[in-house]
C-alpha cells in the first residue's frame, strides 16, 4: 500500500509534464504554421509577373531597342533592323500591363504587317 501511494505523485507529475510538453508542441506547431502562412502571403505576388519594378525594366529595354532600331534604320543590313523592330513589338505585346494602349496597338500592327509580307 505504501508502495502504491508513493508512485501516484510521481506519475501525476509525469502526466502533468507530458501535458505541458504536448501543449507546448501544439502551440509551437500553430505558431510555425501561422508564421509560415504569413511569410508566404507576404512573398506572394498578385498573380501577374509584372510589378512596377519589372515594368520599369521592360520600359528601359524597349527604349534601348528603339535607339538601336533608329541607329540601324540607315544601315545597309536591314535584317538587323527588322529583328530589332520585331523584338520590340514582341516585348510590348507580351507585356501589355507595362505599355500604353497606343504602344500595344502599334506593336500589334507591326507584327501583323510582318506576318503578311
Amino acid at each position: 500500500m505504501d508502495n502504491t501511494a508513493a508512485q501516484m505523485p510521481g506519475s501525476a507529475a509525469r502526466r502533468g509534464l507530458n501535458s505541458w510538453m504536448i501543449l507546448c508542441l501544439v502551440l509551437a506547431a500553430v505558431v510555425l504554421g501561422v508564421g509560415g502562412f504569413l511569410a508566404g502571403r507576404a512573398g506572394a505576388t498578385s498573380g501577374d509577373d509584372t510589378d512596377g519594378e519589372d515594368c520599369s525594366k521592360l520600359l528601359r529595354v524597349a527604349e534601348r531597342l528603339r535607339g538601336e532600331i533608329q541607329r540601324l534604320e540607315t544601315a545597309e543590313d536591314q535584317d538587323d533592323w527588322l529583328l530589332g523592330v520585331r523584338t520590340r513589338a514582341y516585348l510590348i505585346t507580351q507585356n501589355p500591363d507595362c505599355f500604353t494602349a497606343e504602344a500595344r496597338a502599334k506593336a500589334r500592327a507591326t507584327l501583323d504587317e510582318y506576318k503578311r509580307g
